[in-house]
Parts: C-alpha cells; sequence; structure tokens
C-alpha cells in the first residue's frame, strides 16, 4: 500500500504548483523526479565549466496568478525583484527594452518601427 494518494511524475515548477495545492487540499502527495534537483525547466546545469539555463526562467507569467500567495512562497525564501526595464529583448534588426509601464515599451517599439 502506498503512502500517498496522489504520485506527480516531475518536479518541474508545474508539478511542484500542483502537489502543492493537493497537499493543501488534505492530499498525501508523493512526488517523483528522475533529476537529482527539482525544477524542471526552470533550472541550470553546469557542463563543462559553463551554467546553462534548461528554459525560461523569467517568472513572468506566475507574477500574474494568486499562486504566490495562496502557497506563502516567501516563507521559503522567494523574493523577488522589481525590476524595470523587466528585460531587454531583440530581432534580426533592432533590440529595445520591454518596461513595466506597457505604454513606454510601445513608445519605445514605435521608435524603431514606426507605423
Amino acid at each position: 500500500m502506498p503512502d500517498f494518494d496522489v504520485a506527480v511524475v516531475g518536479a518541474g515548477h508545474n508539478a511542484l504548483v500542483t502537489a502543492a495545492y493537493l497537499a493543501q487540499a488534505g492530499y498525501r502527495v508523493g512526488v517523483f523526479e528522475q533529476r537529482r534537483v527539482p525544477g524542471g525547466a526552470v533550472s541550470t546545469i553546469d557542463y563543462e565549466g559553463f551554467r546553462f539555463d534548461l528554459g525560461g526562467s523569467a517568472h513572468i507569467l506566475i507574477r500574474l496568478t494568486p499562486i504566490v500567495d495562496e502557497l506563502e512562497l516567501h516563507k521559503y525564501g522567494l523574493e523577488y525583484l522589481e525590476l524595470d526595464p523587466l528585460f531587454h529583448a531583440s530581432d534580426a534588426r533592432e533590440s529595445w527594452f520591454v518596461w513595466r509601464d506597457p505604454e513606454r515599451t510601445a513608445a519605445e517599439l514605435d521608435e524603431r518601427y514606426p507605423g
């Protein structure tokens, strides 16, 4: 007989959020990950002296949801620095900043791509 009600396969950020909500709801949850560390695409590996980000880890979309507050992630050390600009983007011809203020971003894009 297993010691859990639900098995979550993988310890990526989406699986961990799912497991946390299930645990909050009273389920006994087992999380199973093939790698030595959790995080899935939101983790970093070291290879031959270089560090590689395995996937996108800007944490932009999660901040538009109640997940961070509902799971009280600040209790576990999660802290966000409020950056402005948010990030630097580019295409084959130009580069630009994406600012917190969408109008500022739009103005910058309009300078580079008028019309």
